[in-house]
Order: structure tokens, then sequence, then C-alpha cells
């Protein structure tokens, strides 16, 4: 329209921040990628992960086995140590006849106070400083033979440590991670949003600022053209030239 006026706006983009948002864009998408990958595979199996928090348990040194066996006639009886060494040399043996009676030879012989049957103990120790317990039910009377084989100690092996620490930490460490995975879906959105703004077209509105004698006359013109438009529409055709 003649004398009109209109509000102008084009898109602005610069070169630079267009460089720095296909950055960003590429920085957050990799961490996003990355986290959700990484939760995504501690979250269907979590055994691997949790068991690679738990301390590693080496495995202790080997310590001796005790074992005797025992013979004799009456009171008088004989005692044949049979245990077996682990890592270390078996260094001291202790016995405990049950009668009061003790010794710390290797192969020892105790008479018995009075004939009855009396449970005899042996605790070995070796240079390691481990040591392993054995039993024996010796009975004893008067001009009876006596003959017979120790039997283990029953709770040897059973070093239960249930430790609260080591079964917190694997929780601890999988909460944390969890929370680290969060704190990096947060910072990549966050990079990634910062990219995207960057990247795509910046609006720009330019300002006119338009005088009140501008309007009237752009006013005036239009109206003046109008009605001439209506007045050619409604004038009567000429009349066809006669033949």
């Amino acid at each position: 329209m003649p004398g009109s006026t209109a509000l102008v706006v084009h898109l602005k983009r610069d070169f630079l921040d267009l460089l720095l948002g296909i950055g960003f864009l590429a920085v957050g998408l990799v961490i996003l990628l990355f986290t959700f990958s990484q939760a995504l595979a501690l979250a269907t199996n979590p055994g691997p992960f949790l068991q690679d928090q738990l301390p590693d348990s080496q495995p202790g040194a080997r310590g001796p086995t005790a074992s005797f066996d025992w013979n004799g006639l009456g009171l008088d009886i004989s005692f044949t140590d049979r245990s077996t060494q682990g890592d270390a040399q078996i260094t001291s043996w202790d016995w405990n006849f049950g009668d009061g009676g003790t010794s710390n030879t290797q192969n020892p012989t105790h008479t018995f106070a009075s004939p009855s049957s009396w449970q005899v103990s042996l605790i070995v120790r070796d240079a390691n400083g481990e040591e392993s317990r054995a039993f024996g039910q010796v009975t004893v009377a008067p001009s009876q033979p006596s003959s017979g084989v120790s039997m283990g100690d029953p709770t040897a092996g059973l070093n239960v440590d249930l430790s609260f620490g080591d079964i917190l930490l694997p929780i601890a460490v999988t909460m944390l991670t969890f929370g680290l995975y969060v704190v990096m879906a947060i910072v990549g959105g966050m990079i990634t949003k910062a990219g995207w703004n960057l990247v795509k077209p910046k609006p720009e509105t330019i300002r006119v600022r338009l005088k009140p004698k501008d309007l009237t006359q752009a006013f005036q013109e239009d109206t003046a053209a109008m009605a001439a438009a209506a007045q050619a529409q409604a004038a009567p055709l000429p009349p066809p030239p006669k033949a």
C-alpha cells in the first residue's frame, strides 16, 4: 500500500554463536548418552558393580590340623600326635587330659587319676600363630585296654565376619553413583539447551517510529485509492457500436 508502514522482523545468527552452539550440543549429547547408558547398564545388572565395591577378601594363611590317637592299658595311656601342618611348621602342643593334668610335649604319656571317661583335648599352634584343636573321649579302667582316635573341632572353619561396613559400603557407593548420574544428566541437559539456544536463529525486531501526520497521509491516500477503484467498477459500460 502506498504510504503504509510495517514492522520489520528478520532472523539473525552469528557464525561464532553457531560454532559455540554446535560444540555445546555435542558435549551435552555425549554426557547424556554416556550417563543414560551407564545408568541403564547398572540398573539392569547391578551384581558385578556391587561385587566391585566389596573389599577383596584375601585368603589367610593355611593353619595346622590337630589330630591324635591313644593306646594303653589300665590308667596309663600313651598319646601320639597325628597333626598335620599348614603353611608353617607346628611349634607347640597343649594337652589337657581332663583330670587336671596337662602336658606340652608332642607325644606324652599320662596316668589318669581314676577309672572314668575323660575328655582329652589337644591344641597345636604353628609359626604363623594359627592353631587347631582336637578332642578325644578316653575311657580307662584297671587292667582294661584303651585306644581310639580324636575328633576335630566342629567349630573349625566357621569364621563368619558380619561387618556392617562391608554391607553398607556397596549400598553407599551405589547411591552416590546414581546421584552422580542424576547430576550428570542435569548438567548434560543444561549444556544441550545452551547449545540449542546458540544454534537456533535469534529473532531481532526493528522498531519503527511513526508520526501522526504520516499515518493521516497514508490513510487519506488509501481512502482515495479505494474510492477510485469503486467508481471505476460502478461506471456503466459504453453501448456496443451500431452495425
